[in-house]
């Protein structure tokens, strides 16, 4: 039974990939900006700009457990993605990593939402680079989600060896996105597990967004709807993941489960950003807020952001002012910014 169910899954995945490609391909896919491949899963680009001004007021990072101010009202109707080449200074790194074991610049992780290409998520690292961070996108691919112990759980450990090898890196954000989530909950499932190795990662952690989060309850919207495009297709993958929970719950259920749980209980007490839309049907507000009230009652401040009509993950090409004001909102409020 658990071949047949496999062998329907992989079947389900390689047709839906085969239905969203062609719709991937009319994208202006940018080859201007180059990057190293660190692995099957890690992308990093490193800004030509200097490392940002840091504003220094003496006071302590914020940390209060308050309501936030809400986000402005979303007043934008511009839904253009901005397709301009990528600017010259953002010229990825060199051909050899340790560059950048000697940079000075704050680090964004870029959790990107599966399946998410460059050309998608050029606004984003422009947006970093502009700022003089440098970027490091770390990519979930289905399979991996579908399968933590071999695949999810593989990502985290990859990035978390990143951080440690890399200490110059002492002001991170994380910048996640959809199912970026659940892998960010990993990540923090890895850290709990060897705390004494991954332990001065946590305190370097200054900043933390969430873009269209994804909890464990809404894998079985957001996987079909990252894979395929067809309905009909996205309704297979729902009943098969809906199937998956039961039959390979101590396969996959199981560690999805575990990661809900590590983000829902965050390590991490650093200024939050929360995005979502009431048009989204993939993440669930109601799940977000949650999470955000968790957080809150532990001391973080967070500010949670809802759009009325932006689709899932698609916030920033619909209003990309008020976004970008939100999250230079965030970094000034953590102190990486002036």
């Amino acid at each position: 039974m658990r071949v047949f169910f496999l062998v329907l899954l992989y079947r389900a995945l390689l047709f839906g990939v085969q239905v969203l490609v062609p719709c991937l391909s009319l994208q202006n896919m940018s080859t201007a900006v180059r990057t190293e491949t660190l692995n099957q899963n890690m992308q990093l680009r490193l800004s030509d700009k200097p490392p940002p001004t840091r504003a220094f007021t003496g006071a302590p990072l914020v940390g209060g457990g308050g309501l936030s101010a809400p986000c402005p009202a979303a007043v934008l109707t511009s839904s253009a993605r901005s397709e301009e080449a990528t600017p010259a200074g953002h010229r990825g790194v060199s051909s050899s990593s340790s560059s950048s074991a000697l940079r000075e610049n704050p680090l964004t992780v870029l959790l990107a939402w599966m399946n998410a290409k460059d050309a998608h998520l050029q606004n984003y690292h422009n947006f970093y680079l502009d700022l003089g961070f440098d970027v490091l996108t770390v990519r979930t691919l289905p399979l991996q989600l579908a399968f933590p112990a071999s695949g999810a759980q593989v990502v985290a450990k990859r990035l978390l060896d990143f951080l440690v090898n890399h200490p110059n890196y002492n002001r991170l954000v994380v910048h996640g996105f959809s199912v970026g989530g659940y892998q960010f909950g990993e990540v923090l499932v890895r850290i709990r597990k060897e705390g004494e190795h991954y332990a001065d990662v946590v305190p370097r952690f200054k900043a933390q967004v969430y873009d269209s989060l994804v909890d464990y309850e809404g894998i079985h919207k957001g996987f079909p709807s990252a894979v395929s495009r067809n309905q009909v297709v996205r309704k297979v993958l729902e009943l098969v993941i809906r199937l998956q929970r039961v039959l390979l719950y101590p396969v996959s259920t199981v560690y999805w489960k575990a990661s809900s749980r590590a983000f829902h209980d965050n390590l991490l007490t650093c200024p939050a950003l929360m995005i979502n839309s009431k048009r989204d049907q993939v993440a669930s507000i109601a799940t977000n807020l949650l999470v955000a009230n968790k957080w809150r009652q532990k001391g973080t401040d967070v500010t949670f952001c809802t759009f009325d009509d932006s689709k899932h993950v698609q916030h920033m090409g619909r209003y990309p002012e008020l976004y970008c004001s939100e999250v230079l909102r965030l970094l000034r409020k953590a102190q990486l910014i002036a």
